[in-house]
């Protein structure tokens, strides 16, 4: 394999920052802004949004799995707008294709024009494959992504550079773990690269550092997510993810592997073994540009997600929690492209290699246009909802709200306090509204709707109305409610009055 011996062109210039602007304005213009900051907030959002009006205190205490770093962002964003939250997770998405220049543009390429280009190649990826396109919820996985590229930068550069401190790789490696859960498994693959690339020069002064600061750094992660993330791993979580785990023998596992990696081709904007191949190539041009640490880590990653899937710890190759792996891995794919590329120059007529070039682009881009300016958001509508039964209600009115809307109508009341009560559910929480005698169904079993509608005609008054907010329904759920309405003997009527009906029960 040819060694690479060119010097250092890694050193940013004028150029460099016009392009990493350019990749955060072209980010921001292939998302549907305006739909974002307008589109109501859907369930698993609505309980991110009602962290968001709790106490700093209680961000801790409320025991969500979501990062209190990332709640804390979400928290800090001004204005009044009620979907404005959501600018964090578009801003992460911009960070991201940055962090993605920064880590091709930093390798040790021929020249600087290929590392412009590798580095324009690899933000483009980031920025346009449909795994990051449909990611504009509010959640962290945006966020993930962007802490993944950032920890595997800082480790490539610090494997290149040995006089680049290990210490801003331990400080990052800790920052990022408060806003991204999933950044400790990077961090643990990134130290390990680390420590094959000191031990492949035969650096044994290296290798006692990596070890150690990786040692140091693994016992604070580890703390970490013991005593402060795992308590808030509610039973009703890890029941919702049972389907993504992985069981079985090796071989079924790397087979279920497979066939995930295969459904998830058009989020990837190419087939499985084309992704496979890529990621191959990538793999041999980052360790042709001596970028050892880079070449070990991510593949390790992978290693790293399988075993705790098969350990049941941790959901495999979910198109949202696996954002952090996917993305990483398509920053390698990008440069195993440009390593093509690259020998198609030097062994055919430049015209093959801009043919080759322009092919992947295009088919790169065909695959991806249809989620260019795409909502990736259910459309629930349980603010429409809420606020009509906010301006319409009466004396002797009753509210009921099934299990899933708890978290909306606490978040849209209007002029309402949140007030959070610890449970099992996934969220490890459930809210409602200070004032506001409303009537929870506790979740969604026919028994629980049942009496929880028995509990609210109850409670209505002669003459009053019984408004129902629902959202979320599953089919099963849907089913319970008929049978709910038909045991009691109760006609509701629908209000058209947004995406969801608002179902009413009594006089007009």
């Amino acid at each position: 394999m040819t060694e690479v011996t060119s010097p250092d062109r890694s050193g940013w210039d004028p150029f460099d920052v016009v392009i990493a602007a350019g990749a955060v304005i072209v980010t921001i213009l292939v998302h549907p802004v305006s739909q974002l900051l307008g589109h109501p907030y859907w369930v698993d959002e609505a309980w991110v949004a009602d962290l968001t009006r709790a106490p700093w205190h209680r961000m801790v205490a409320v025991g969500s799995p979501t990062p209190v770093g990332f709640i804390a962002l979400l928290k800090l964003v001004p204005g009044s707008g009620q979907q404005r939250a959501r600018l964090v997770v578009l801003g992460f998405s911009a960070l991201g294709a940055v962090a993605a220049y920064v880590l091709a543009r930093a390798l040790a390429w021929e020249s600087r024009r290929i590392a412009h280009a590798a580095g324009i190649a690899t933000a483009f990826v980031v920025m346009l494959a449909p795994v990051a396109l449909v990611r504009n919820d509010l959640k962290q996985y945006t966020c993930d992504a962007f802490c993944a590229l950032a920890i595997l930068a800082i480790g490539a550069v610090t494997d290149r550079h040995e006089q680049f401190p290990l210490r801003w790789l331990v400080v990052a490696s800790l920052i990022a773990v408060l806003v991204s859960s999933t950044s400790a498994f990077v961090t643990a693959a990134m130290f390990g690269g680390l420590l094959v690339s000191a031990a492949s020069r035969r650096r044994r002064e290296r290798v006692r550092e990596v070890f150690i600061a990786g040692a140091v750094t693994g016992a604070l992660l580890w703390a970490y997510l013991a005593f402060v993330v795992n308590p808030k791993l509610s039973v009703g979580l890890h029941a919702y993810w049972t389907p993504s785990y992985l069981s079985g023998s090796p071989v079924h596992v790397l087979h279920a592997a497979w066939n995930r990696l295969d459904a998830l081709a058009p989020q990837l904007a190419m087939p499985a073994i084309v992704f496979v191949v890529l990621f191959l190539a990538g793999i041999y041009e980052l360790v042709r540009l001596h970028a050892r640490a880079l070449a070990a880590s991510v593949p390790a990653l992978w290693i790293e997600m399988l075993v705790v899937g098969r350990l049941r710890k941790y959901p495999f190759l979910d198109l949202r929690t696996s954002q952090f792996l996917l993305i990483s891995s398509l920053v390698v794919v990008a440069i195993g492209a440009v390593g093509l590329v690259r020998i198609a120059d030097a062994r055919l007529h430049v015209a093959g290699a801009v043919a080759l070039a322009a092919a992947f682009g295009l088919l790169f881009t065909a695959g991806s246009l249809k989620y260019v300016h795409r909502i990736g958001i259910a459309a629930e509508d349980v603010k429409a909802q809420t606020e009509y039964v906010a301006e319409h209600r009466a004396v002797g009115d009753v509210i009921l709200v099934n299990s899933s809307g708890n978290f909306g109508f606490s978040y849209y009341w209007p002029h309402g306090r949140t007030v959070l009560h610890r449970d099992s559910s996934g969220a490890g929480f459930r809210a409602s509204v200070a004032g506001v005698d409303a009537v929870f169904a506790p979740d969604r079993t026919y028994v629980a709707i049942r009496d929880a509608l028995r509990k609210a005609v109850q409670r209505r008054l002669s003459g009053g109305r019984l408004f129902i907010i629902r959202t979320h329904l599953s089919p099963p759920e849907i089913v319970a409610w008929r049978r709910a309405f038909a045991t009691l003997a109760e006609a509701p009527t629908k209000e058209p009055v947004g995406r969801e009906p608002l179902l009413v029960v009594g006089p007009d």
